[in-house]
């Protein structure tokens, strides 16, 4: 019996360390150092929020279970002064973020303590802007880029992490996170003083803001610009670094390993290459491509010649292909191009613009909204073909006419009086400052009319819009009017707000105080009308009859809401300041 037992041992023995010996696996070590770790880094949540995209992202968190996660900021909307709307904000983060099944470290953005009021309630809610603190023996760095508004760390702020590095000398690695990317800045808005004081030491930095993926290693060590985790983003694709993502890191003994789980795909450091990311910059700002404006001599048109202007400031050979399709009734010849052109280089292609009716309107074209798409690429360091899409708005105007008014135009606030073929309407802005903040004609559009006789200059508005808002601070913003007038020898920039107590309007005049000029401005219902008449004394230093010109602009800042510290300003010219500006556009000829 004891030697059936022995030969049943030692056979079940063998059957054992021979399967041993013999399991279908590799010669690898299970990979669980104890001092290894896994953590989450989230980017920018907001800056043209796409909603939901953030609470998905959280979702998949608590999927692949990191021990906890850490943000680079632009966490809320921000950019408001009132604290029902900034508690709101906090609250609904707060109900997205506290579904996470660990710890959460937030990190400010610029529109999260954009102003003093917001820094205050950050620090009221959450406690500290910036901070530290060590983990398996290494040390995180939270910097707040925007504890100085518009941007920078204070010397205090500055004081505190070269006090923390020079008491943290000792650790395997150190983690730097912030949101702007100041590290790549001229202007390091104070940085510079902490990345002398990391010295030697090993680190890596996780930054965001720019809402678009950068991989650089600059002072010899690792730097991330991370692209978007629910922020605005045209998401042309990961090869050029706009995309949705989260960032996996595992601390390891070597250093951080970080891969980049797009919401539907997983990505290494290099999914954008160093060698690529300036010359995807040129792709990504779209100025390889130019569309000349174009100014007809009347308001109609059946076909007009313009140009389009490639420039290729890579530093390869750029390769612009693309149909221009046929939109709003108009054809282009050329239609299909295909061009490459060597670096530092640029080519001038004529452009012949036709409508399918006679006597098309230039105002109409402008209100359309006509773009010229075309694609601009490379070939990468890799040999694969990185290609970006370009829209250019085609530029029109016609030569205006400053009409000698044949009515008595009565200063009340009704335009009845006015011709009403006059009026441009204005429902596409040439020039949107804040274009973020507002949505289309629906959103809020205008009309205006110019007219004169010998003494006066008269100029009516209307302007319609989803949501007035006022404040009885002019200083604040608030839905009100822009007026600018240059002639050959002077610009006068005029503001117009709404006075709570008279029909009157509060008058700004080029920054100081308003002159002579008679003003009323009326609401009705969702309906903003300013008529206002100035001496044309004030504008011309000239006799009338000597002059021939005056140039106008017009603009309208739509507030939609009141906690917005950056509403939109809708221009129907650009700016004489705006890259966009281009000769004899707003121009009325003054009628002798």
């Amino acid at each position: 019996m004891n030697k059936y037992f022995l030969v049943v041992l030692i056979t079940i023995t063998g059957i054992l360390n021979g399967g041993a010996q013999n399991l279908p696996k590799t010669d690898k070590e299970f990979n669980n150092n104890e001092n290894d770790f896994q953590f989450v880094v989230v980017s920018d949540r907001t800056g043209g929020m796409q909603p939901g995209v953030f609470a998905k992202a959280l979702d998949k968190v608590n999927l692949v279970q990191p021990e906890f996660v850490i943000s680079v900021g632009d966490l809320i909307d921000g950019y408001t002064k009132d604290p029902k709307i900034w508690n709101a904000q906090w609250d609904e983060f707060d109900s997205i973020v506290n579904k996470l099944e660990m710890p959460f470290y937030h990190v400010s953005g610029n529109h999260d303590t954009s102003n003093e009021l917001l820094l205050e309630a950050w620090r009221a809610r959450l406690g500290k802007d910036y901070y530290h603190f060590k983990y398996k023996n290494v040390l995180f760095l939270a910097i707040n880029t925007d504890e100085i508004e518009g941007g920078g760390l204070s010397q205090t702020q500055i004081n505190y992490f070269e006090q923390t590095l020079a008491k943290n000398q000792d650790v395997r690695w150190t983690l730097l996170f912030m949101h702007r990317p100041v590290w790549s800045y001229e202007d390091d808005l104070g940085y510079k003083q902490i990345e002398k004081a990391l010295g030697k030491r090993q680190y890596t930095l996780f930054s965001g803001h720019h809402h678009h993926y950068r991989y650089k290693n600059h002072n010899n060590m690792e730097h991330f610009t991370l692209a978007t985790s629910g922020g605005g983003s045209n998401l042309r694709g990961a090869n050029v670094g706009e995309f949705h993502h989260i960032s996996w890191i595992t601390m390891k003994a070597e250093g951080p390993k970080i891969a980049h789980l797009e919401l539907s795909g997983i990505y290494d450091k290099n999914v954008v290459l160093e060698a690529d990311y300036e010359d995807i910059q040129v792709l990504r700002k779209g100025k390889w491509l130019e569309v000349s404006p174009y100014v007809n001599a009347t308001n109609t048109f059946n076909s007009f010649a313009t140009e389009m202007i490639f420039r290729n400031d890579t530093k390869r050979n750029m390769i612009i292909k693309g149909k221009i399709k046929d939109t709003n009734g108009l054809t282009f010849s050329p239609n299909t191009i295909s061009d490459t052109l060597s670096p530092s280089t640029s080519k001038t292609i004529p452009l012949t613009v036709s409508s399918n009716s006679n006597n098309a309107s230039i105002q109409t074209l402008n209100n359309t909204l006509t773009n010229i798409t075309l694609n601009g690429g490379f070939l990468s360091a890799l040999n694969d073909s990185i290609f970006i899409s370009t829209s250019k708005t085609l530029l029109t105007d016609w030569n205006h006419t400053l009409l000698k008014t044949e009515n008595n135009i009565s200063i009340d606030g009704d335009l009845n009086d006015w011709n009403s073929s006059d009026f441009i309407d204005v429902l596409q802005p040439q020039f949107l400052k804040e274009d973020w903040d507002w949505t289309g004609p629906k959103d809020g559009n205008f009309k205006f009319s110019l007219s004169r006789d010998n003494k006066q200059l008269y100029i009516g508005i209307s302007f319609k819009d989803d949501k007035l808002i006022f404040n009885n601070n002019i200083k604040e913003n608030q839905d009100k009017f822009y007026v600018n007038l240059n002639s050959s020898k002077q610009q006068i920039k005029l503001e117009f707000i709404k006075n709570s107590k008279s029909s009157s309007p509060f008058i700004i005049w080029n920054e100081g105080q308003s002159k002579n000029i008679d003003a009323i401005l009326k609401q009705n219902s969702n309906e903003l009308i300013l008529e206002f008449s100035l001496p044309l004394k004030d504008i011309f230093d000239k006799k009338m009859e000597d002059m021939d010109w005056l140039r106008v602009n017009i603009g309208v800042m739509d507030h939609d809401q009141m906690e917005n510290t950056k509403p939109s300003i809708l221009w129907w010219r650009p700016l004489n300041t705006s890259p966009l500006n281009y000769k004899d556009n707003g121009k009325f000829y003054i009628e002798k």
